[in-house]
């Protein structure tokens, strides 16, 4: 946080032609400060997407605690209600002390670091571009470092090779070589299925992507990849993501998902085959 504090205020009072780090390159002191806008929304508009990228950073709690604040309905939230709020907040940081300090960090941490392109890249990518977030971040970018808007355009990229929007959080890889992605079907089984079916979720779309997460677990790659790998037809992957992704962002629910999905993943890995890997139809 001192570092991040540091960083802040020393591009503040730079002088004229002095030029700052951003994205492993330089820059001018200004471009810095929007980059760190960009990045704040970039955070701010994913979340909690980007808590999976950033596991290892600090007082997450903190930046979760403000997110959750922007994404409250508008009669709870205490802030100005007048519209537009919200696409004018996701680039400022909050004004409690210790979730601007750990916001702050996050996103100084971002510049910092020499993959900082990437990880914007793969966040940005998820923000869908019909959001309000994603036209500031377009108002924002001419002001912006050469590496942000580098990390923009892949973000561009990324979103236009996946099917549908992205799913709420990403799966890593946890079970490679411990399960036979042959051996798991479009939907999964009964035999499989009871934690998805404790969820209270969209019964049919849990098991069809609860199936897509599973080959991502053992085999990695995009969503994409893995409902092709499953033979799942592009339609049937957007009626699931969309379905998912509506579900997912009521309170708890991500969470539960996940915690959900590592008991399927056991239980497959324990009973063997689920039914006729990718050549069984759902």
């Amino acid at each position: 946080m001192v570092h991040a504090q540091q960083r802040l205020a020393a591009a503040a009072r730079s002088t004229a032609g002095h030029e700052v780090e951003s994205l492993g390159g330089p820059t001018s002191p200004q471009r810095f400060l929007n980059d760190v806008r960009a990045t704040t929304l970039a955070i701010c508009s994913t979340w909690p997407a980007t808590a999976e990228v950033l596991i290892s950073a600090e007082h997450l709690d903190a930046v979760a605690a403000h997110t959750k604040t922007l994404n409250r309905a508008p009669a709870e939230r205490t802030g100005p209600q007048e519209d537009g709020w919200l696409a004018r907040s996701v680039d400022h940081p909050p004004g409690d002390p210790l979730q601007a300090a750990a916001l702050m960090a996050v996103v100084v941490r971002i510049l910092d670091d020499l993959r900082g392109q990437t990880v914007l890249a793969r966040v940005l990518s998820r923000l869908p571009s019909s959001r309000a977030g994603y036209r500031r971040l377009k108002r924002l970018a001419p002001h912006c470092s050469p590496g942000m808007n580098a990390a923009i355009g892949e973000s561009t990229h990324l979103r236009h090779r996946t099917v549908g929007p992205p799913a709420l959080f990403p799966q890593p890889v946890t079970h490679r070589g411990l399960l036979d992605p042959k051996d798991i079907p479009q939907l999964l089984p009964d035999a499989w299925a009871w934690p998805l079916d404790e969820l209270n979720g969209p019964a049919r779309q849990l098991r069809r992507d609860a199936a897509i997460r599973l080959v991502q677990m053992t085999r990695g790659g995009s969503r994409a990849a893995a409902a092709r790998y499953l033979g799942t037809t592009p339609g049937a992957l957007q009626s699931a993501t969309v379905a998912i992704r509506a579900w997912q962002k009521q309170p708890g629910n991500a969470e539960a998902y996940q915690a959900a999905l590592q008991l399927v993943a056991e239980m497959a890995i324990r009973t063997g085959t689920g039914g006729g890997g990718p050549k069984a139809r759902g």
